[in-house]
């Protein structure tokens, strides 16, 4: 077994890649060596051997090859890629650890006409009764007066992007972000509330660091009546025994019910009330690379992993998209955001995102 030398001066470094892995040793390893050091610092990176050291190294050179060839197109594309804690990792390394979280909701049910399950609370036209589907008429009639860009963190109403990290529960994360913007809208205070007792706490209903529902995480804190806060319930990344379940917590962020929705065009709607969690493919290169600009796969339309729905806009050229918040922390994407493209890619839309949206109501 190579020794445990994680950290090693360069020229040795440069010596040891030419005995143990000659053809690593080729053209334009000092400035690439280089470049790898500089980001282990940034990201805080050690590795426990030489070997994986070295093994590292070739898939981050093969990382920034991808996202260096991307971003010779990025004109064309419409998007850049960049660097980020990820870029160490293969793409199959990548999508084992932070996507798969997400299940499809346990109460979907297929609806070939794409209208909102159970109905939406609200719209921009006028009350529609609960329990009741919004119809065409009143799809039509909100959209007409609908603004052509929307986002909720214009109006503080959402928090900045969280980091899962090494637990893969992107629908803990989801399920949450959608109750405290919720909890500001209707004229509460902007709260970080608390993943963790989700994780914890709701095993009977979700698994943990494993995939779970998001409408399964809402109704759970529906009746628990209400979230405990970040403070109050820290962020561990790994499950552990729910401090909970025995005290008096102080509980915040009471929702009333739990709602569906499928569709792009019920989706703008309902996203004009409140964020909605939605699940995505997250599986590819591109947007394990994602730095700026309007994503547009290539991706399945099989979700995988939750993310949630804040807005959306069309760019100077046109091009609709939706605006999202992700949990991969803030050192992805635009500071943990994204932009998907919308309205271009069949009832489903882009990498399923369309298929279907989970929201709270207060």
């Amino acid at each position: 077994m190579a020794p445990s030398l994680p950290w090693l001066p360069l020229p040795l470094l440069l010596i040891l890649c030419a005995m143990l892995h000659p053809t690593a040793a080729n053209g334009g390893d000092l400035l690439m060596l280089d470049r790898f050091h500089r980001w282990m610092t940034t990201h805080g990176r050690v590795y426990p051997s030489v070997d994986e050291k070295l093994h590292r190294l070739e898939v981050y050179r093969r990382n920034v090859e991808f996202i260096e060839a991307s971003n010779r197109e990025s004109e064309r594309l419409g998007y850049e890629l960049g660097e980020n804690e990820f870029t160490d990792l293969t793409n199959e390394e990548f999508s084992a650890r932070y996507t798969g979280g997400a299940l499809v909701p346990k109460d979907d049910r297929e609806d070939s006409g794409g209208a909102i399950v159970d109905g939406i609370i609200t719209t921009l036209a006028g009350d529609v009764n609960e329990g009741h589907r919004m119809s065409t008429a009143d799809l039509n009639s909100s959209l007409s007066v609908a603004p052509k860009s929307f986002d909720w963190r214009d109006h503080g109403a959402v928090t900045p992007a969280k980091n899962q990290g090494g637990c893969d529960c992107c629908w803990a994360f989801a399920a949450v972000a959608t109750v405290e913007s919720l909890n500001k809208i209707n004229g509460g205070e902007l709260l970080d509330l608390s993943e963790q007792e989700l994780v914890d706490c709701s095993v009977a209903d979700q698994n943990g660091c494993k995939p779970g529902y998001i409408d399964d995480a809402l109704k759970w804190i529906q009746n628990k009546g209400g979230a405990v806060t970040e403070a109050e319930y820290s962020y561990q990344a790994r499950v552990g025994v729910c401090k909970t379940t025995q005290t008096g917590a102080k509980r915040v962020a009471a929702i009333t019910d739990v709602k569906l929705v499928d569709g792009e065009l019920w989706l703008r709607v309902a996203v004009l009330k409140r964020p909605v969690a939605v699940g995505i493919d997250a599986q590819g290169a591109v947007l394990q690379n994602y730095k700026t600009g309007i994503y547009k796969g290539p991706c399945t339309t099989t979700t995988n992993h939750a993310v949630v729905l804040i807005g959306y806009g069309v760019s100077d050229n046109g091009e609709e998209y939706w605006i999202l918040k992700n949990s991969w922390g803030e050192g992805w994407g635009q500071k943990g955001f994204f932009f998907m493209r919308r309205g271009a890619d069949g009832p489903e839309g882009l990498c399923g995102v369309a298929r279907w949206g989970t929201y709270p109501v207060m």
